[in-house]
């Protein structure tokens, strides 16, 4: 059994990990879909593989910056104060060497 939150009332419902006696599980569509979602999976993993390599690890997706030390790439606005600063790196930049360690 695996607990699950119901959205409708939030409470906790015991689900069965099995499917229930007598009822008959397509293997091949299980098989296909779970292929399906490798690749899925697997393309999501490539793009991210491909971005980290050009983009800054500390710039989100909003372009803001988390880093908690100046840059300068950063750029606060003064109308908001307490928000991340927008981060304007070139996103060009290989930043594999930074990381590596001999």
């Amino acid at each position: 059994m695996v607990d699950k939150i119901s959205r409708k009332s939030g409470s906790r419902e015991e689900m069965p990990v099995e499917p229930p006696v007598g009822s008959v599980v397509d293997a091949e569509g299980v098989r296909a879909s779970l292929t399906r979602l490798m690749d899925i999976y697997r393309d999501i993993s490539e793009t991210a593989d491909k971005v980290a390599v050009r983009r800054c690890p500390y710039k989100d997706s909003r372009s803001r910056c988390t880093a908690k030390f100046e840059c300068r790439n950063q750029h606060f606005v003064p109308d908001k104060p307490g928000a991340l600063a927008i981060c304007t790196g070139s996103d060009k930049l290989d930043y594999r060497k930074a990381w590596q360690v001999d």
